[in-house]
């Protein structure tokens, strides 16, 4: 049993699941809205707060007050018991953000809603620095002996502390839009943010926003720039009651709160609407099409023809075949040992990112009878290859518009970490699979934790 040390007036609760709604109802109440403004009078800025604060929750005894906007909002049950707040400057300079951990379930009903002006009084709360942005609350110790961490402010006692005024704002007038790369910095959390030209990314593709088979209460898709670059964790709690609908597939601009839960980014959207994916999907890293492609009934791909490097500069474009980075930047690429070329492909190196990468090689399914190919792993943390077969797949096309047959389980890939290829099998193509068609080895793996980094290299490719 854990046990639970109370300081000051506060009933303590823990500090995890703060941001992921936990709530499994929408019947909340209706918000009153009779209002009567607390008229108080900011003596701090955010800023002073800010300033101030270190990585230790500290007590504040001064009888001082700040003022802020609400930026989040628990109606849709996307956050749970926090609450998010951003200053609106009127001098050009950038907003500050900071959140408040509180024991209440539905803030919203108490007023506590999206461009809400709100004043905190500070005489009695604990403030800190959590995950590189203040925090304001009580007190929590998981132990005696535990360090102790900034905590929720109890039902009771929140309304001493928090006074919601008369005074709202519209969203449209202080959320800024910015672009991914933009957004994703420690100065922007707990700040409302509209991210233009995003998307899903291809791994959300077919899947509903919470995702039972993620496990836990909520499920972190990834959402990217329409240019490329690193993705940022969008998190969906499995209360949300749109949770069950499919994720978009479209692009556009997706508005809400940028928070972080360790060393890990989290965009955190308040309703179903702030998704507004109403564009044309964009392929942020189209497939390199060879202009020689040829369907042939019996070759044998030795990749001795092509230029050899690194993980960064071998040869990734090739005449007679497709390499698709369906999801991330990284491509198959032609390397060397030991005077033997072959192709390549890892998530290790580089900016951590899934990946599922292509290497589709044509073939004339009629003539052809068998496939078989050389594998080598290396550096081995997990299973990364498998291969298909397709015959309506379209050179250049979204391979997920395509049917694919997984004929993996025909092949012994080489796992664990090898010097040496193994000859990996030979597969009979099916008298029923006839005309032009593609065998397609598929990469996935990624450099996001759970790491799945593994080398694979693929040599000696025959069709006979």
């Amino acid at each position: 049993m854990k046990s639970i040390i109370l300081k000051s007036v506060f009933f303590i609760a823990l500090t995890a699941g703060i941001l992921s709604g936990c709530v499994n109802s929408d019947d909340y109440e209706t918000p009153d809205m009779t209002c009567v403004d607390p008229n108080l009078t900011p003596t701090k800025t955010v800023q002073e707060i800010i300033t101030q604060a270190t990585s230790t929750p500290t007590l504040y005894t001064a009888d001082d007050i700040i003022e802020a906007y609400v930026t989040s909002s628990d109606e849709k049950g996307n956050f749970y018991k926090s609450i998010s707040f951003q200053t609106i400057p009127t001098d050009g300079s950038a907003p500050l953000g900071f959140s408040v951990p509180i024991n209440v379930g539905a803030t919203f009903a108490e007023g506590f809603i999206p461009g809400k002006k709100v004043y905190i009084k500070l005489n009695g709360l604990y403030t800190a620095i959590v995950y590189n942005s203040l925090q304001i609350g009580g007190i929590y110790q998981s132990s005696p002996t535990a360090a102790p961490e900034i905590g929720r402010i109890s039902e009771q006692e929140y309304k001493n502390f928090l006074f919601p005024s008369c005074s709202q704002v519209t969203e449209d007038s202080f959320v800024r839009t910015l672009t991914v790369a933009q957004a994703i910095t420690n100065a922007n959390l707990n700040t409302l943010i509209e991210l233009e030209n995003v998307q899903f990314s291809e791994s959300s593709m077919g899947r509903t926003y919470y995702d039972v088979d993620s496990g836990g209460g909520a499920t972190n898709h990834y959402i990217t720039a329409t240019s490329g670059g690193t993705p940022v964790i969008l998190r969906i709690s499995s209360f949300a009651p749109f949770s069950g609908k499919m994720v978009p597939s479209g692009s556009g601009k997706i508005r809400g709160v940028l928070t972080k839960y360790g060393s890990d980014f989290q965009f955190m959207i308040r309703y179903e609407s702030d998704i507004k994916l109403t564009e044309p999907r964009v392929d942020v890293n189209p497939p390199i099409v060879g202009n020689n492609l040829q369907y042939l009934g019996a070759f044998t791909e030795n990749f001795e023809s092509y230029t050899a490097g690194s993980a960064t500069t071998g040869q990734f474009n090739f005449p007679k075949y497709i390499n698709d980075p369906v999801e991330g930047t990284k491509l198959w690429r032609v390397r060397s040992a030991s005077g033997n070329k072959y192709i390549e492909m890892s998530s290790f190196s580089g900016t951590p990112e899934k990946n599922r990468t292509l290497f589709i090689v044509p073939v004339d399914m009629t003539a052809a009878n068998t496939l078989a190919f050389k594998t080598k792993a290396s550096f081995f943390n997990g299973a990364t290859l498998k291969v298909y077969y397709s015959t309506n797949y379209t050179p250049g096309a979204d391979i997920n518009t395509a049917t694919l047959a997984n004929i993996t389980s025909n092949f012994t890939i080489s796992d664990g970490s090898s010097t040496s290829f193994i000859a990996s099998g030979v597969y009979n193509i099916p008298a029923a699979v006839t005309g032009n068609g593609y065998f397609i080895f598929e990469y996935k793996g990624t450099g996001i934790a759970p790491k799945i980094t593994t080398n694979m290299d693929i040599d000696d490719i025959v069709v006979n």
